[in-house]
């Protein structure tokens, strides 16, 4: 997933493909994110890091009427308290030690763009409040200032944590919570496993077209090719970092497999993948354990444990007779 904004993203049908969007739930997001970016209601992208958060708020921006407007990105984990308010609002000449001059802030900087919220799950109780006031009438107060300021901006936050819970701990207010908008939800790597083999061939067109200094211009020209098994141990890890990681182990591939395949070796994750058992022994753990549960509630009463499973008596008896021990 590239950190630029491509000019086909305009353009919804072409979507899909820049999401890598095979899975049942990334077309969900997929969905979603045509229904959402017209809009000007503020928007939530809730995920694990790396998922591509920041890339979906690209798009939401994109597929919007205020595509040709700023883009503001704007980290809440970055700086101290103090000077971030600063930052995020502007501040007049004057109004603490070492303000010289007058400073428009992110809000300013955005006029009738987008503000994209990076990490608001790192936002101070102290500043809350004051991102209420923006959220709900459109205007906020530069540091120092005697007069507030209006903003056109539209609002996308995102956040590796769940707001509901940081709400129910305390950590984030009932009032700002209900204000923040829709909360679009993006899958983590392991559980759009689909999506990989396409991810894996677009990023590895990115990352040689990066080491040959942008001399490739099409997939095909020079790109070195994934092998089954090389895609296989791609399967097989669980990827804590999702996407990203999955760019910096795809990249450290391109550079060093010297021909014109990545195989496994090519490949280094920094601890063993997760190893797959074959199906006839998963499944003779599952029925092991079903049909355990399905005498613990059943008993001997061969009605009820039909009842339950849904099986002819003839197929019940033959199953608990194997499993149900």
């Amino acid at each position: 997933m590239s950190d630029d904004l491509p000019d086909f993203l305009v353009k919804a049908d072409a979507l899909e493909n820049y999401l890598s969007a095979h899975s049942e739930k990334m077309k969900e997001v997929v969905a979603e994110i045509r229904l959402y970016a017209p809009l000007d209601l503020p928007v939530v992208i809730e995920g694990e890091s790396g998922t591509g958060k920041e890339m979906i708020s690209k798009a939401l921006h994109a597929l919007s009427g205020r595509a040709t407007s700023p883009f503001v990105v704007i980290n809440m984990g970055e700086g101290p308290e103090t000077l971030f308010e600063s930052a995020l609002f502007g501040h007049c000449k004057g109004a603490f030690t070492g303000a010289d001059q007058n400073r428009i802030g992110y809000m300013g900087q955005a006029k009738d763009g987008t503000i994209f919220m990076d990490e608001i799950n790192s936002l101070p109780l102290s500043l809350q409040p004051k991102l209420l006031r923006v959220l709900e009438y459109g205007t906020y107060w530069p540091v120092g200032s005697t007069r507030f300021e209006k903003t056109r901006a539209r609002f996308i936050f995102s956040s590796n944590q769940s707001l509901n819970d940081l709400r129910l701990k305390g950590y984030l207010r009932e009032d700002i919570f209900y204000r923040l908008g829709r909360i679009l939800r993006v899958p983590p790597l392991r559980e759009r496993q689909e999506d990989i083999p396409l991810l894996a061939d677009h990023l590895i067109y990115k990352a040689t077209k990066k080491i040959s200094g942008g001399s490739i211009r099409t997939r095909t020209q020079d790109c070195p090719k994934l092998t089954t098994e090389g895609l296989h141990k791609l399967f097989l890890y669980r990827w804590p970092g999702n996407v990203r990681q999955l760019k910096m182990v795809l990249e450290r591939a391109v550079l060093v497999c010297n021909r014109k395949e990545i195989r496994p070796e090519d490949v280094d994750l920094p601890y063993e993948q997760q190893e797959l058992e074959d199906y006839s022994s998963a499944m003779e753990k599952f029925s092991k354990n079903y049909f355990s549960r399905v005498r613990n509630i059943a008993g001997d009463n061969i009605k009820t444990g039909m009842n339950i499973t849904g099986m002819t008596e003839t197929t019940y008896r033959r199953k608990m007779r194997k499993f149900g021990k």
